[in-house]
């Protein structure tokens, strides 16, 4: 009796096998494209912070213009290197509650150091506090030209 459990089993096995085998294999056109699923992230924190409106957003790019002075060193600097650099750089920073700015960015333009340098110098901002008290989301343009020669 062992025999025959033994060669059922046995059986049992080379049949499930050759099942596999007998199975098309997955072409890699066919094969399914991997996925990434991130759980446990909190739908409200996409939500992207508000634009200043009125007099919080006036007072905003006066700030920025008031303080727009290294940025301007960044384009002479990056000018030496590249005399005819020229465009359009849109930075892009978040206000936080403090009033310090939080995750800058800049593009437009280009140019890594002159991107850096803007980036570093946006970071060192500090502006009033958000009148909703939450953060504040800002875009601001800086277009550059080099200046005639005298």
């Amino acid at each position: 009796m062992n025999f025959r459990i033994l060669a059922a089993t046995g059986l049992l096995a080379f049949a499930s096998s050759a099942a596999r085998l007998a199975q098309p294999v997955a072409t890699p056109k066919e094969r399914p494209k991997p996925s990434l699923t991130v759980e446990g992230e909190d739908p409200a924190e996409d939500v992207s912070p508000p634009i200043p409106q009125g007099d919080e957003r006036r007072a905003i790019g006066d700030y920025i213009r008031d303080n727009s002075a290294e940025i301007r060193d960044c384009y002479a600097k990056r000018l030496q290197d590249r005399p005819t650099l020229s465009g359009k750089l849109v930075t892009r920073f978040d206000i936080g509650p403090s009033g310090k700015v939080i995750g800058a960015m800049a593009d437009g333009i280009p140019d890594r150091d002159l991107i850096l340098c803007v980036v570093t110098a946006v970071r060192k901002w500090e502006f009033e506090k958000p009148q909703g008290g939450g953060k504040l989301r800002i875009a601001y343009p800086f277009k550059f030209e080099p200046q005639p020669s005298k």
